[in-house]
């Protein structure tokens, strides 16, 4: 029984030494997409801010491809001590489990869910030289000639693929996909009027819009965006039951000590709640959300179910 006792009494002492001592070293922030994109840009504003406020600062990693895939591969196969976490997204988290064959990491029991940190609603846009002035409009060039006009997005698997897919079949008109590495390079095709549209986050399309490089025609959330005012929602713009928000979150392997993960949370959610990184969030259409490990773990649940009727719906597949 003492035995027992010292031991319980080693363990609680190494948990506390840990919970003291984290974070010891600079921490990786493994991003699954290209610089400039939704997550990325979101990322790099957390890190800063959990830079400041942990004393190490936190690097941004970005590892693009295969919807986030691979970086999530890269954080699952990580050594589980809170020094390699994953900036995941509804993408990889909700979506990727129906799209890919999942071989090389489980993304059920690969990874503890932190926190959930924002959500975002799209913005519908198309080529400044489009004819299409609504998305009624949009709708209308579609049904004429099925399957001749295309649609850019951030990777397979993304949300800004799968909301296009979910709008298409809604609609019953015929896009063809064409998928960028990244966000960024989506919306430079479309501002070159390469592609003929796009329904990626409001904090990366809106400055495009607002610049007049590209047209704007209706926002995925359930009101308008303090960002994009004069946008008028997708239920405004004609197009029912299509509230789609693209949300991010903090992950770190499994096995991270619980005192890891109780000390990033917590620092999550100080971060979210500063005055200027809420500010610098908003102003850009990203709204700061968090959620913490219980209510997170909700929330993903409910959101794969979701997104696994869609992909079933829709018939998207990886090719």
């Amino acid at each position: 029984m003492k035995n027992l006792f010292a031991a319980i009494l080693l363990l609680a002492s190494g948990a506390a030494a840990v919970a003291d001592t984290y974070p010891s070293k600079p921490i990786t922030l493994v991003v699954g997409f290209a610089p400039g994109g939704g997550v990325d840009v979101v990322a790099r504003q957390l890190a800063e801010q959990l830079s400041k406020q942990m004393g190490q600062r936190v690097t941004v990693l970005n590892k693009a491809g295969a919807g986030g895939n691979i970086a999530a591969e890269t954080v699952a196969k990580a050594e589980p001590d809170g020094y390699t976490l994953l900036a995941e997204n509804l993408g990889i988290v909700s979506i990727n489990p129906y799209l890919y064959d999942m071989k090389s990491f489980d993304p059920e029991k690969d990874f503890a869910h932190i926190a959930r940190t924002v959500v975002t609603p799209l913005l519908i846009a198309v080529p400044k030289t489009s004819p299409a002035k609504t998305v009624a409009d949009f709708i209308a060039l579609a049904k004429e000639k099925p399957g001749a006009l295309n649609y850019g997005s951030g990777g397979v698997g993304n949300i800004n693929h799968l909301a296009v897919e979910l709008f298409a079949s809604r609609e019953g008109v015929k896009l063809q996909h064409v998928p960028f590495r990244g966000s960024a390079p989506a919306i430079n095709e479309l501002v070159a009027g390469r592609i003929d549209l796009i329904v990626d986050g409001v904090n990366l399309v809106q400055p495009f819009a607002e610049s007049g490089d590209i047209r704007a025609l209706a926002l995925t959330g359930a009101a308008r965006s303090n960002t994009a005012p004069d946008v008028p929602t997708a239920a405004e713009a004609g197009v029912k039951d299509f509230v789609v928000l693209g949300w991010q979150g903090l992950a770190a392997p499994a096995g991270t000590p619980r005192e890891v993960l109780a000390r990033l949370d917590a620092e999550v959610r100080a971060a979210l709640g500063d005055p200027v990184l809420a500010n610098v969030l908003s102003k850009q259409g990203t709204d700061p959300a968090y959620l913490g490990p219980d209510a997170y773990a909700s929330f993903i649940a409910a959101e794969k179910q979701r997104w696994k009727t869609v992909v079933q719906e829709t018939g998207a597949q990886i090719k």
